[in-house]
């Protein structure tokens, strides 16, 4: 009976895999492709981990850059003024191989400087080097860019690093071709990466947020929707919810949930606490 089940499973699989290529009514089969795969984890027939990258190759089609670049207030990159001992520095904090630099601020991105040039240049004084004519031409994309997309001009163009531009021409963020790579396999860790925990489950049932966190991570945890709108993060609801950027303290109802203002300044979130209403019911009885 069992192997009824599998074979009944990946016959299933190979024929929607058939019509997918096809371009046979895809958006009946992507719905059909994400229960499938759900069934297949639930009888043990898939790794769990194996229908995790599944499902988030098939979200491709729908990912667009500025869900998955660094923002430009995270950035790290340098003045076309500094000193060797300034981007060496930079480099060594930042553990980054490739940085951008800037003219005259950072929406005026002149290129991309690959640190192991560096070498060439060792013992030189800031003022002997010019940083533009090192550095590779800036390869510039809009917010909404399909990453999919995006991964094959990678490909194509032998690039490593796009800067990301708002409507206006202004700088939005920066991407990497390891950006989209994680969207399949989750965070690639390598010996300069710090994990960080951007949900903490508290002793008391609570939920410490770091508002940089993907709203994605907040529905999964509990189990809930958030209407997609202008923002990606935490933070970006938040803001979206109170219409301001709220203060320490300040208080929100919201899905079922009660969160709580931890950390913020005058331009953003940094951290919260959620925990569900009817769990702070039952703790307060």
């Amino acid at each position: 009976m069992e192997d009824d089940s599998g074979n009944h499973f990946f016959e299933r699989l190979r024929r929607l895999t058939r019509f997918f290529s096809r371009r046979i009514n895809r958006e009946g089969l992507e719905e059909e492709f994400h229960e499938l795969i759900d069934a297949g984890e639930g009888e043990g027939l898939i790794e769990h981990y194996s229908g995790d990258w599944i499902h988030s190759i098939l979200k491709f089609k729908d990912t667009v850059v500025r869900e998955v670049m660094i923002p430009r207030t995270e950035m790290v990159c340098f003045s076309s003024k500094a000193s060797v001992e300034d981007v060496l520095r930079l480099a060594m904090e930042s553990g980054h191989s490739r940085l951008p630099i800037y003219g005259e601020n950072i929406d005026d991105i002149i290129g991309v400087f690959c640190v192991k040039d560096l070498l060439r240049h060792w013992g030189k004084k800031g003022t002997e080097i010019e940083w533009a004519q090192m550095a590779r031409p800036p390869y510039y994309i809009p917010e909404m860019k399909n990453i999919g997309q995006l991964l094959q001009e990678f490909k194509t163009n032998k690039s490593h690093m796009a800067i990301v531009i708002d409507e206006y021409g202004g700088t939005a963020g920066l991407v990497t071709i390891e950006d989209i790579i994680e969207e399949i396999f989750g965070e690639i860790q390598d010996e300069h990466d710090t994990e960080e925990a951007f949900l903490t489950p508290m002793p008391d049932g609570a939920l410490a947020v770091d508002a940089r966190a993907n709203v994605d991570e907040l529905e999964k945890y509990f189990n809930i929707e958030i209407p997609k709108d202008n923002f990606e993060t935490v933070g970006g609801l938040i803001v979206h919810l109170m219409g301001r950027v709220p203060r320490a303290g300040e208080e929100i109802p919201y899905q079922g949930l009660h969160i709580v203002i931890q950390e913020s300044d005058q331009k953003k979130v940094s951290k919260i606490k959620v925990r569900l209403m009817e769990a702070e019911g039952r703790n307060s009885s």
